[in-house]
């Protein structure tokens, strides 16, 4: 995912806007499982967001519910919906109108058709927008809740010391109740956003991971990956050595890696950790 997020950030209070996740309220035509809807809302409590938004629906199936300040109806407050381009023009401009028309306690949920849905709620708040709102993976064509939260964070603008190593079972959680794959890209809770293969990356990384990663993986519940493969290097070599406690010669590294390669090339695809210690073993007969 590539946001660009404006370096003239007027926000420097965490408490002076509120995230609204509407996931629980974009569901309700899917077929329902208390138990996992339970363990869903559980998560984004622990998530700590602002106020989550169910439907009445959803409301009376997970009652009663777990204490938490801010439960909310659709509807039940102003909201300004979609302005998909904004980011095409002087999007501050825009908001700044829309504030200026509809109050400063309006409610902004832009839309995703243009895949800036996220950008756009985060430059609401960081413009000083009060209110924004979206749910969990995007569902429903919203800005991802996790998305504008770890942008938030990053920017010291919400719980700067806050972890989120349960987003891995929560992902899971959501495919399971919504019937729907995740992206293994999917930025903040895709499998493999933290896997890298090409040489020139993972030395990089293993030297100055800031330089490459916006936030260490463990803060999502992820940790970092060395996948071997045709765009390998010697230092993918090295660290996957580490990474298996496997011993060997400088001299045998680049015969390794040109197996590797040969591996990679003849399979199309990345080489597991069992075929690298094989190769390994050869190499050192």
């Amino acid at each position: 995912m590539s946001v660009w997020i404006s370096s003239d950030c007027l926000v420097t209070n965490i408490d002076s806007f509120h995230i609204t996740d509407r996931t629980l309220s974009c569901i309700d035509n899917l077929p329902h499982d208390k138990s996992d809807l339970s363990q869903f809302l559980a998560f984004l409590i622990e998530m700590e967001i602002d106020a989550i938004e169910l439907s009445e629906q959803m409301r009376q199936l997970l009652s009663p519910l777990p204490e938490y300040p801010s439960y909310t109806l659709p509807n039940e407050k102003a909201r300004l919906e979609g302005l998909d381009d904004a980011l095409c023009g002087d999007y501050l401009q825009t908001f700044a109108q829309a504030r200026k028309d509809f109050g400063e306690d309006i409610e902004f949920c832009p839309a995703n058709r243009f895949y800036c849905a996220t950008a756009l709620a985060a430059e609401w708040v960081m413009s000083g927008g009060k209110n924004v709102a979206g749910s969990f993976g995007g569902i429903g064509g919203f800005a991802a809740t996790e998305e504008l939260v770890m942008i938030l964070r990053m920017k010291g603008l919400r719980k700067a010391d806050k972890t989120y190593k349960f987003f891995p079972e929560m992902a899971k959680l959501f495919c399971k109740i919504t019937g729907k794959n995740m992206r293994l890209n999917k930025p903040i809770i895709g499998e493999r956003i933290f896997h890298v293969e090409s040489g020139v990356h993972v030395d990089g990384i293993l030297k100055q991971p800031e330089r490459y990663e916006p936030f260490p993986p463990e803060i999502v519940g992820q940790r970092r990956k060395i996948v071997l493969g045709k765009q390998s290097g010697t230092a993918s070599i090295r660290a996957k050595l580490s990474e298996l406690d496997m011993q060997c010669a400088e001299e045998h590294i680049p015969h390794i890696l040109e197996r590797v390669k040969a591996n990679a090339l003849a399979k199309n695809g990345a080489v597991s950790e069992r075929e690298f210690a094989e190769i390994v073993k050869e190499c050192l007969a």
